[in-house]
């Protein structure tokens, strides 16, 4: 019986290999009480509210000395769902022991051209705060800052990394470790291929960006397509959203589509189109059923189901990571680790409209939504 949540592996074809915003603060605060005692004049009131303000401040600062801190640099910005996912999973672990600060890159809506410039700013924060722990999630903050802040010393933790991290990183420094997010690609075709009738030919459609290249570097190496299950593999790479469309509106080439990575799309005029807009047309406009790697991708105005590698467990697994080192583990004893447990996720309005019937296996382990 297959594990809730959890693809086999066996037999699918890979290819493998070795392996901003103001940052948040915890501030200490002095609660003022009524006292039973007549009230005190202007004077006196001035001096009583002065003595507050700098025990307050004193208090705030004892309450932060000694606490070591972690830095999170995420590659994205707060109002993608993977991003708020980590960040409750990290803060499950972290929060209550360590201070933790944030900064978001927000690679993927700003133009490639301002990706220095936000990097700079992360370094110029990561100097100002000088963390114990850096944290780096997802591939842009690894390739952007990794090199540099490795460099200091400084323990870096990275998670929901696509790509090998030795694009990013050769030779792999000692103070550098991680998770690596490794969607399932080849066993949620397989799925598909019995959820939906007759399927021959798959389309894998994804934006251009350092995630898609890592999600076909591990998947599809050197190849344009792959014959699996008897199903044809191939998969294409656009950041225009004009070519998207056409690529959406051409179902002679495909029997179900695909989209893992859908966040880079932008107009003819540069112009980010927000990936809500993407997945809504594009399960609008697509005569053949759409899937996702994105829970929130999943709806009656979304695709039809999504295996979602979770991001709450996934920042919980690397905040594990930063607490161990943070209470003494060497960086040396520490392994990477590949996340690739996950949850399914379907909606019934769309399932309905392709007349698609779920095996029990599946359905028993799905969420609906």
């Amino acid at each position: 019986m297959l594990e809730k949540g959890h693809l086999p592996l066996v037999g699918i074809p890979r290819v493998g290999y070795g392996s901003g915003v103001e940052p948040d603060r915890r501030m200490g605060f002095f609660r003022q009480t009524t006292a039973l005692c007549p009230a005190p004049g202007r004077r006196m009131r001035k001096f009583l509210i002065l003595l507050m303000v700098v025990l307050g401040l004193s208090l705030g600062s004892a309450d932060c000395q000694g606490q070591e801190r972690v830095l999170v640099i995420h590659s994205y910005d707060l109002d993608l769902e993977w991003t708020n996912q980590c960040n409750r999973g990290i803060s499950s672990v972290l929060a209550d022991k360590f201070l933790l600060d944030h900064v978001y890159l927000d690679t993927k809506r700003i133009p490639e051209s301002e990706f220095q410039r936000r990097s700079a700013e992360a370094l110029q924060t990561f100097r100002r705060l000088d963390p114990d722990v850096v944290m780096l999630g997802d591939d842009n903050a690894l390739r952007l800052l990794g090199p540099a802040i490795s460099e200091t010393g400084t323990p870096v933790v990275y998670f929901g990394i696509n790509g090998n991290p030795r694009n990013y990183l050769n030779p792999m420094p000692r103070n550098v470790i991680g998770i690596l997010e490794r969607i399932p690609l080849f066993p949620w075709i397989r799925y598909l291929c019995g959820i939906v009738p007759d399927t021959r030919r798959v389309l894998v459609l994804m934006d251009e960006s350092p995630t898609s290249a890592g999600l076909v570097e591990v998947t599809f190496g050197a190849r344009r397509q792959v014959e699996f299950d008897g199903c044809t593999v191939s998969y294409e790479t656009t950041n225009s959203w004009d070519q998207w469309q056409r690529l959406v509106l051409a179902p002679e080439r495909h029997d179900l589509i695909l989209v893992p990575v859908f966040h880079s799309v932008k107009d003819a005029g540069g112009t980010h189109v927000p990936y809500e807009e993407v997945i809504r047309w594009t399960s609008k406009n697509s005569s053949v059923p759409v899937f996702a790697t994105q829970d929130y991708a999943v709806g009656d105005d979304g695709v039809v189901g999504a295996y979602t590698i979770f991001g709450e467990e996934h920042g919980r697994m690397a905040a594990l990571m930063v607490k161990g080192i943070l209470e003494g583990v060497d960086m040396l004893e520490l392994s990477v680790a590949a996340d690739q447990k996950g949850l399914f996720y379907f909606n019934k309005k769309q399932l309905d409209r392709f007349g698609l019937i779920l095996t029990e296996e599946v359905r028993n382990q799905a969420i609906f939504r």
